[in-house]
């Protein structure tokens, strides 16, 4: 793992154990206050919270796996436990969204009694924690699809405290009880919205998927550029773990020397660091006439 990797690597983890810390407290408060107040909204609420626990837990194990060394069995590290437990995270968002549009149609059916003034109390404060979790790990998320997952899952729970929030302030004035599950409704579809992007690109890079902002023509043409490369093909670039990514592909050159090839090699993996952030190039140097290749891949 490169100097930068770790580093952001341990601040995230600093972030991840903080987060940790105040959704435990969040879970705790909200769980006494829905059995003090009878609240079912409020009890969903904090399962809602409970799945951010073991989500930052999880996370807090993949980033500090990310970070041992490679061993002869396992070449790249763990690095790919941070990318399938991001799997695990946005799949696990998309089921508690589900599972609370499910909630929200029996409870349409037949609205629950809210004691309101209590739920309004409680709800800030799960508010207030929620609110301090998604600033944590903001800076951190881009950075690492694991803490992205956390991230989410945050945004998601300061989602639902304001929904219950808006819902027992209805409550209060009005006594309409089925705003609260259709408030619910809502945001069950918003976090489906948000853990579909998670899944998604969790997906592609579990399947070796070219990295979304990388265009393979554009670094074909950026390395074809570069003095003494006549041609490349078998191209392929993928993604290791969140900001890490690999290149494998073949050089066409026109020397004898080894040495000059090898110099080849240096400037094409300078520009593939410094251009695209592609850290790993493996190039293997053929000395063929760029027309050979052509005619093989247009089958002639």
């Amino acid at each position: 793992m490169g100097l930068d990797l770790m580093l952001s690597s341990r601040a995230a983890e600093k972030r991840l154990w903080t987060v940790l810390a105040v959704s435990l407290l969040v879970v705790i408060v909200e769980v006494i206050g829905g059995i003090i107040g009878r609240s079912l909204a409020l009890l969903g609420d904090s399962a809602h919270v409970l799945t951010d626990v073991l989500t930052v837990g999880i996370a807090i194990m993949t980033v500090r796996l990310g970070r041992r060394p490679h061993t002869p069995k396992r070449t790249f590290g763990y690095h790919r436990a941070e990318i399938f437990a991001a799997l695990v995270n946005g799949s696990t968002l998309i089921a508690v969204a589900l599972v609370i549009i499910y909630q929200a149609y029996l409870r349409l059916l037949q609205p629950p009694s809210v004691q309101a003034s209590l739920v309004l109390a409680v709800a800030s404060l799960g508010l207030l924690g929620n609110l301090v979790m998604a600033g944590l790990l903001a800076p951190s998320r881009k950075a690492s699809l694991n803490v992205r997952g956390a991230f989410l899952h945050a945004v998601g729970d300061t989602l639902s405290s304001l929904a219950v929030i808006i819902s027992s302030l209805v409550i209060m004035f009005t006594g309409y009880n089925w705003i609260d599950p259709l408030v619910a409704a809502l945001i069950g579809i918003l976090i489906i919205r948000s853990a579909y992007g998670l899944v998604r690109d969790s997906t592609n890079i579990l399947l070796e998927a070219t990295p979304k902002q990388l265009e393979l023509e554009k670094v074909a043409e950026s390395i074809q550029s570069i003095a003494g490369v006549k041609g490349v093909h078998d191209l392929h670039v993928w993604t290791i773990t969140s900001g890490l990514y690999a290149l494998s592909g073949h050089l066409i050159v026109e020397t004898e020397s080894i040495s000059e090839g090898s110099l080849i090699v240096e400037r094409v993996e300078a520009r593939l660091k410094e251009q695209f952030g592609i850290e790993h190039a493996t190039l293997q140097l053929e000395k063929e006439s760029l027309e050979r290749i052509q005619a093989e891949d247009a089958g002639l």
